[in-house]
């Protein structure tokens, strides 16, 4: 008997496509996919354990969900680390994420027919020493090049236009493989007609080498888009927590970037109040920041999580403290957004069109990945369009359809 499902997607763009390849299973049996849990009779929720803050979230929803009445499903990253609390909390089924990756085998269709996220890789081999997922996902593990490129395809044969290319460390794609690597997978998923735009998830700057510069320059197809990161400002910092760049090789990394793309939009994630961060290494950060410029900050208060290295480091910070910081770096975000926004007022610029929203505008996103509000007839979901950045509006801008 058919069943109604929905599903709570929490953390990052690997849980969406997650959440797809779920949503796509049950779709494929017959299942009818509806928007609210008050509806369904299934309720899928993906879990996040990121953050204590994404964990307590996680631990929130499958509640709401419960009390919605119907069968509940928690899967993810936070099922997989304490897979007990969840049932304790009531959900009826509760998966890590060891058979997630296998279940990428079975998409065939999604819901969003504009934008899909192609999951390439999963598990972390670097260890950060804030970081957990590594712990609970494993080590790092490539999805072979053909089923990827099979998966590409189906979604081209979908009708969607842009393919977002995401892992947990998606530029270790490739290394538990032969003769592949991220730069080869994504030439190749670039060559499949129907698909227009491709996107990359989060890197980091050692991505940037000198051949994949050559190639982002050179394939119109690739987003002008890339999510470089960061975390902090000093290099103090950077190496407490363990990460493998110094803020030089990250300054280096975005001005090689706009060198090659001059519209770029580089965006990043920023831990505030990392344990032992003084004053004047936070200042250090905010300093380093304004100098290079960005889109956009993603920040997150530090959040000690049981079982990482970072946990037990010296000197965790106050939570009024935290908290500050990551105003600061918020503030300082928003004054970035809108000085690189400001940069493309009476530009004309495609956009893929996404949706209509609630007040009759059509909702999309330029190449570089800046939101686009205007007005036209219907039927335009799904194409891209030339728009005119004719005004701010919310966090992007309100712009008037060319017509050719």
């Amino acid at each position: 008997m058919s069943k109604k499902v929905t599903a709570v997607t929490l953390g990052c763009k690997v849980n969406l496509h997650d959440t797809q390849v779920l949503l796509a299973k049950f779709e494929a049996e017959g299942h009818v996919v509806v928007d609210r849990a008050e509806d369904a009779d299934i309720c899928i929720v993906n879990t996040c354990c990121v953050t204590n803050n994404a964990d307590k979230k996680s631990r929130q929803a499958v509640r709401r969900a419960k009390a919605c009445g119907g069968i509940v499903m928690a899967v993810g990253c936070a099922c997989q680390a304490n897979p007990a609390r969840f049932e304790e909390i009531g959900a009826d089924i509760v998966l890590g994420t060891t058979k997630d990756f296998a279940a990428d085998k079975i998409v065939d269709k999604t819901r969003d027919r504009t934008r899909a996220f192609l999951k390439i890789q999963d598990g972390c081999d670097n260890f950060c020493t804030f970081c957990i997922i590594p712990h609970v996902r494993g080590k790092s593990r490539s999805r072979p090049l053909s089923e990827v490129l099979a998966q590409a395809r189906r979604f081209a044969e979908m009708g969607h236009k842009e393919i977002v290319v995401a892992g947990i460390c998606v530029a270790s794609y490739g290394n538990d493989l032969q003769d592949c690597d991220l730069l080869s997978v994504l030439r190749q998923i670039c060559e499949i007609q129907g698909i227009r735009r491709v996107r990359l998830s989060s890197v980091e700057p050692n991505v940037i080498t000198p051949e994949f510069l050559g190639f982002v320059a050179g394939e119109p197809k690739f987003c002008d888009h890339l999510h470089l990161s960061l975390q902090s400002g000093c290099d103090g910092v950077l190496a407490a927590m363990g990460r493998k760049y110094t803020r030089s090789q990250f300054a280096d990394a975005v001005k090689a970037l706009r060198e090659e793309l001059p519209n770029v939009s580089i965006t990043t994630d920023i831990i505030a109040g990392f344990p032992g961060e003084t004053d004047e290494q936070h200042q250090e950060t905010l300093d380093f920041i304004t100098k290079i410029g960005l889109a956009a900050l993603h920040v997150f208060p530090y959040s000690a999580k049981e079982g990482t290295a970072a946990a037990k480091i010296p000197g965790q910070l106050p939570a009024a403290v935290k908290s500050q910081r990551a105003k600061e770096l918020i503030k300082l975000g928003d004054k970035l957004t809108a000085a690189h926004n400001a940069k493309f007022i009476g530009c004309t610029m495609p956009v893929l069109v996404e949706n209509r929203n609630a007040a009759g505008f059509y909702e999309g996103k330029t190449t570089n990945y800046i939101p686009v509000y205007f007005e036209a007839a219907d039927g335009l979901e799904g194409s891209v369009v030339d728009v005119k950045l004719d005004a701010v509006y919310k966090e992007g801008f309100f712009g008037v359809l060319q017509y050719n």
